[in-house]
């Protein structure tokens, strides 16, 4: 049994690495399937742990899954609400937060009131709700949809929200391979803010070949928001852990990508880390991230027992990093709308942000605290 989640039978090299490791990746049955943004893919039939025990450092790793973490099936449950949240008419948009996640549920072919025509999306970024025996969902399709109201929730009318559906709407499970891909297009469309709310662990803690390597053809100017999951432990995952160059104290990189980390705070009373919440030094920031309110299905929906109240009215309370993770994304999106770039709206934020006190073997460290709207 491995830790790690990966794609039986399929293998990642990046192109530079081909030419090294073709014969040896063929001696295990392991041949060249296609490739996408210097990535190669092979495939083959031996079980992709004994393969890489048996190459051991050589640059092939496996094609790893990421997933909405414990809050599908888990502890982390969405449940009914009685607040309602106001729907803002979309103004004149000129900023869009990238959300690469499940894709936008739609009901008479729209997506919720909440959303209105502040969400672009592509016939291939919406998700079908899979339903179980008693008719209610069963996995994770409301989950784009109320990562993308949490990012609204922070800004005005003139943000909106690019979806890229690639998360699975009943697994929960995103590729390396079709995250990559997203990140590209986005890159491709201008957008400069990405907001990733899932993660996994990893081979040999190293990062996914293939988001690693989308994320370095990302502009320098551009911030991804990823959520550090919900383990409650400190060890570190991706793609929220992925950094791109070394980090200097006090010094700009100027040729990456920002990845922002994200745990989640609960702010019931002073505020600290959320029980659920991963934490560690290479998390960046802590934003609110229980009973976090956002858009969820149609009033009614799920349909719950006669005895039980409230019911579901549209919208939901949901705790989780994804959320909060959104609310860091909503709140760069709302300075950018000032005029900022995202690299310095970003700044702005975590500087104008509060502290929450991190505990841990190495003591304590003042930590920016991002409260949501």
């Amino acid at each position: 049994m491995t830790r790690y989640r990966h794609r039986a039978g399929e293998l990642l090299v990046h192109a530079d690495d081909c030419a090294a490791l073709a014969a040896g990746l063929a001696g295990f049955g392991y041949h060249p399937a296609g490739d996408t943004g210097g990535v190669r893919r092979f495939t083959g039939t031996r079980p992709v742990p004994d393969v890489l025990a048996a190459l051991g450092r050589r640059g092939a790793g496996p094609h790893l899954l990421f997933g909405l973490d414990r809050i599908i099936w888990g502890d982390l449950r969405p449940r009914p609400t009685t607040d309602h949240l106001t729907p803002v008419p979309a103004g004149d948009i000129r900023h869009w937060a990238g959300v690469i996640d499940t894709g936008i549920v739609l009901r008479e072919r729209r997506p919720h009131e909440f959303l209105g025509e502040r969400v672009h999306y592509d016939p291939e970024d919406t998700v079908r709700v899979v339903r179980g025996e008693d008719g209610n969902p069963a996995g994770s399709a409301g989950h784009g949809t109320f990562v993308a109201g949490v990012v609204l929730k922070q800004a005005g009318p003139d943000v909106g929200v690019r979806m890229k559906g690639v998360v699975d709407e009943q697994s929960g499970d995103a590729e390396d391979l079709a995250v990559a891909n997203a990140l590209d297009d986005l890159r491709e469309e201008g957008v400069t803010l990405i907001n990733l709310s899932f993660s996994g662990q990893t081979f040999e803690d190293t990062p996914p070949k293939a988001i690693e390597a989308a994320l370095r053809r990302l502009s320098p100017d551009t911030v991804v928001v990823a959520s550090a999951g919900n383990r409650g432990m400190r060890q570190r995952v991706y793609p929220a852990g992925i950094k791109l160059a070394p980090t200097v104290p006090g010094q700009v990189d100027d040729k990456h990508a920002l990845v922002l980390p994200v745990g989640s705070a609960d702010s019931s009373r002073t505020p600290r880390v959320a029980d659920f919440s991963n934490f560690g030094p290479w998390i960046a920031a802590y934003a609110d991230g229980v009973d976090v309110v956002g858009p969820y299905f149609h009033p009614g929906y799920p349909v719950q027992p006669p005895e039980e109240e409230p019911k579901f009215n549209g919208y939901a309370v949901w705790s989780g990093t994804s959320f909060s993770a959104a609310i860091v994304t909503g709140r760069i999106a709302a300075v950018m709308a000032t005029g900022r770039s995202a690299r310095d709206a970003a700044g702005e934020v975590l500087e104008a942000a509060g502290r929450i006190t991190v505990s841990d073997v190495n003591g304590n460290s003042e930590v920016p605290h991002v409260q949501g709207n």
